[in-house]
């Protein structure tokens, strides 16, 4: 039952964000990114070189229910987003008051950043959810019952398993009983460590998967997330959360459990459970904000600071309700205006932004894929038994998935990073063979020119939104892959 207005609210607004998000997915293509983890779903692994295998199993389950229909690959992230928006309003309601479960639910569901993740299906969705609900079972080991540090180990495990940041509040929430020496008790238990040893038996499969894979994950994630940075990278990634979260909610999420941290270190006051929620936002915190200076980070990356952050929000605000009501609406109101500006933007673009700067186009970039090209695929290449290829992993997922051509479209990687197609397409079984390169623009890609005997334009497409040209791509008849070399050629890596 609902119990009063304000409740009421609450669930009117989430039920209308999830039909939203629901008739979002189901009339939009999805992007490059969610149509390679789409290809991750097709070849299901214990671990794959970008990430582990949580959103490999998500789309997996979800398109074999729905299909490989932008709706089906993306359904998982609209139900994850949702049951964690209830778990959070219980959460609060039980453990604090009904307004705080309120406050906790819509900072969640009711803001970009998080909406984000419930409308395109990333590693970042399952993340979010496993890692956030983790946090708060953890809570509750420490501060009801150690019986919740078995199913806090298993969420956390499947935390690390959806994407590897994770880490970071886990070291948080292993940290807190030795930092909280009123919490050392636990250190007792054998149940605390008995939560970590089973995350990593949990974890243990992507870890046996690199072990006999040359630690391919570690290895391009080194490389990965060690681009040059500096104050330029810093400031547009920071201030790009600061934009997306809204003002209210970063501050909350991240110089607020910040300060609340300091404040136990030098004077050992405060609430347990302050303190508990900023230590795992402030761990994360230290290490993005020093990585972030060093490396180019993309905007999603820090995510993990947020997620204990939020708990801060919602406790304080509920404390100090009277003082703080109208900053906690302003926060809801910029972050419903936020999601309204974007839904509309993608149907109709009524922002005069340039074509680079509007990321709806994002959904448009592949248009011709879905018929003129689907034809020209079915018609023209699928009785030739030839492969289509391109040199970076984003084209050929959309191929894969809009296309669905007889011979799986793959990713050559040449003098580009690896992909889930060099596991799985060796560059070593393409030698010899006749392949189509699709390229973006009306010119072969120079960096594979040296790779064929003879090359030949076959066809070209345009996608557009709106009458204007967004993207062009041309399909080459290419003879005779040469390979990358005797010293380059893989043999094929074991899945």
């Amino acid at each position: 039952m609902i119990k009063n207005k304000n409740l009421s609210i609450c669930f009117i607004l989430s039920l209308a964000l999830i039909i939203l998000r629901i008739g979002f997915i189901g009339t939009t293509m999805v992007i490059d990114d969610e149509a390679y983890y789409a290809m991750y779903a097709r070849h299901l692994s214990p671990g794959y070189i970008d990430h582990g295998p949580i959103v490999a199993i998500i789309i997996w389950i979800s398109t074999f229910f729905f299909g490989e229909t932008g709706f089906g690959v993306r359904i998982g992230a609209v139900l994850m987003l949702s049951v964690l928006g209830w778990i959070l309003y219980r959460f609060g309601e039980t453990q604090f008051s009904p307004r705080t479960g309120i406050i906790l639910s819509l900072l969640v569901t009711a803001n970009l950043l998080f909406h984000t993740n419930g409308i395109i299906i990333t590693p970042d969705a399952p993340l979010a959810f496993f890692t956030i609900i983790a946090i708060l079972m953890y809570y509750k080991a420490y501060h009801q019952n150690p019986k919740y540090f078995l199913p806090g180990g298993i969420l956390l495990g499947l935390a690390l398993m959806s994407k590897i940041s994770a880490v970071f509040p886990a070291l948080a929430i292993a940290l807190y009983p030795i930092v909280n020496h009123q919490k050392r008790e636990y250190l007792k238990d054998f149940r605390y460590y008995g939560s970590f040893l089973i995350a990593l038996m949990v974890f243990s499969p992507f870890l046996i998967w690199n072990a006999n894979n040359d630690w391919a994950f570690f290895t391009y994630q080194g490389a990965h997330v060690s681009q040059g940075g500096g104050w330029n990278s810093f400031i547009e990634l920071w201030l790009g959360l600061f934009i997306l979260l809204g003002p209210v909610l970063f501050y909350f999420a991240t110089v607020k459990p910040a300060a609340i941290c300091l404040k136990r270190v030098r004077q050992n006051t405060g609430s347990d459970d302050l303190y508990y929620f900023s230590l795992t936002a402030t761990v994360p915190l230290l290490y993005f904000l020093v990585h972030s200076f060093f490396s180019r980070m993309e905007v999603n990356w820090p995510a993990p600071v947020f997620f204990g952050g939020l708990f801060v929000c919602a406790i304080i605000f509920d404390q100090k309700w009277e003082k703080l009501r109208k900053m906690f609406l302003f926060q809801l109101f910029y972050s419903l205006i936020l999601i309204g500006i974007i839904t509309i933007q993608t149907y109709v673009p009524f922002l005069p932004l340039r074509e680079n700067s509007d990321i709806t186009n994002r959904y448009y970039y592949y248009s011709s894929f879905k018929k003129e090209m689907k034809s020209f695929v079915k018609r023209e290449l699928d009785g030739r038994g030839v492969r289509i290829a391109s040199n970076n992993f984003q084209i050929p997922s959309m191929i894969n998935l809009y296309t669905n051509p007889k011979l799986e479209a793959v990713c050559l990687s040449i003098d580009y990073h690896e992909t889930l197609y060099s596991f799985l397409y060796p560059d070593s079984t393409l030698i010899g063979d006749n392949l189509i390169i699709i390229w973006e623009g009306d010119q072969f890609p120079g960096s594979l020119k040296n790779y064929f005997s003879d090359i030949k334009l076959l066809k070209t497409f345009e996608s557009n939104r709106d009458g204007k040209l967004l993207e062009q791509y041309t399909f080459w008849e290419c003879t005779a892959f040469r390979g990358k070399g005797g010293l380059n050629n893989k043999t094929p890596l074991r899945f």
